[in-house]
């Protein structure tokens, strides 16, 4: 018995201590880290004087810093490794933290060094998270099942930080926010470096943007992904700024994460089990649901309406994230992981610049975002709807 229960013990922790769970950890803890607080930047930026306009330049330089940082990134993954820039990621991070420790309204050079801090962390970070998960996930058949696994790791510290986050603002400050803030981040680089089996650098050169697009191949999904963005911007910076205007308390911006993991962890486990063959039509399903939830979200004026469409986005933005990653990562597993990290992030963020800089010079914020997140839906739409014509028009009759 005694020799059983050894045994056991050691299968148990070898497989906690598989490089897939080491990665998710360090995941976890990051995620639970900027979680805490990232939700809440623009309501500091607000709290502190800064105008919603001003609000809206700073994430406009932010993506501007943000959109060729991706390729310096890139470079960087290969000639350091993904473990290193994720740490250098994380460091950029606290930099931001401690700028927005200090930062007051009207101190524009400092504003301006917070957006690039924020611009390096997200390239950083991101670009080589996403390369390291495509290295560890070793589920090459349906890689959707370790993404899903990936969304729930997520998720699951996305419930728990508002929580604690909100309560430290009610009960403390900001400053204790942010450091315990910056204490979690730094744990979460300690779980990477027991990485040991999981090579974190590319054997080839990255290829250019014509080979890895070569005769258009994949180009659909980033495509998807940069129209994703605009959901992605007004849902995640706008919503919750619009939010904070109507009730004016933290409380009600640190309920809206809290909802959507919920939803976002109901729905992908069931989402994962989607066949290849139907990604298109979920797609295309969730993107027409988003795109009825925000026109309903125009024409109804309901502060209960108001939450309960951050559970329904929280259900149907799985319907086109996870089957659109699934297929980004099994096309660039094959083809290269660097480039796959480089471009999805690249094509999520380059929109954005438009989208903020518009937003920059009009008076009206709200509506005019929300039309632009409903347009991105019916594109994502039209492209699925195409692709499946093309699909089903090629198959013998």
């Amino acid at each position: 018995m005694i020799l059983f229960q050894r045994y056991h013990y050691h299968q148990i922790d070898k497989f906690f201590h598989t490089d897939f769970w080491l990665f998710e950890t360090s995941v976890w803890l990051h995620v639970f880290a900027r979680s805490m607080i990232a939700i809440f930047i623009p309501i500091f930026l607000l709290q502190m004087g800064w105008s919603i306009s001003h609000v809206m330049f700073f994430y406009f330089i932010y993506n501007i810093f943000d959109a060729p940082l991706n390729f310096f990134a890139k470079w960087l993954t290969y000639k350091i490794g993904a473990k290193k820039v994720i740490a250098l990621g994380t460091l950029s991070y606290i930099a931001s933290f401690a700028i927005l420790y200090n930062l007051d309204v009207g101190m524009w050079p400092l504003l301006i060094l917070m957006a690039l801090f924020a611009a390096l962390y997200d390239t950083f970070y991101w670009v080589a998270h996403i390369y390291f998960f495509i290295r560890c996930e070793k589920n090459d058949r349906n890689i959707s099942k370790g993404i899903s696994l990936l969304y729930i790791v997520k998720k699951i510290a996305g419930i728990l930080a508002p929580i604690f986050g909100g309560l430290i603002l009610i009960f403390f400050d900001k400053q204790l926010l942010i450091g315990l803030s910056v204490l979690i981040l730094l744990l979460s680089i300690i779980p990477l470096f027991k990485i040991k089996t999981t090579k974190d650098r590319p054997d080839k050169k990255p290829k250019k943007f014509k080979q890895f697009f070569k005769k258009g191949d994949g180009l659909k999904e980033y495509i998807i992904k940069g129209l994703f963005s605009f959901h992605q911007a007004a849902e995640g910076i706008i919503w919750p700024i619009f939010i904070y205007t109507i009730f004016k308390t933290i409380e009600s911006v640190a309920i809206i994460p809290i909802i959507v993991a919920g939803t976002v962890i109901i729905i992908t486990y069931f989402t994962s089990k989607i066949k290849k063959t139907n990604r298109s039509h979920i797609m295309a399903l969730g993107a027409f649901l988003i795109s009825i939830t925000w026109i309903l979200r125009l024409v109804i004026d309901n502060n209960i309406f108001y939450y309960a469409s951050i559970f329904l986005i929280g259900l149907f933005v799985v319907l086109v994230s996870l089957p659109l990653e699934s297929n980004m990562y099994e096309k660039g597993e094959k083809k290269d992981a660097l480039d796959t990290a480089t471009y999805q992030n690249f094509f999520s963020m380059f929109p954005r610049i438009f989208f903020y800089g518009t937003l920059y010079l009009l008076l009206e914020i709200f509506q005019v975002s929300f039309i632009a997140a409903i347009i991105g839906m019916l594109m994502i739409m039209a492209i699925n709807y195409i692709f499946i014509t093309k699909k089903f028009d090629k198959k013998p009759r």
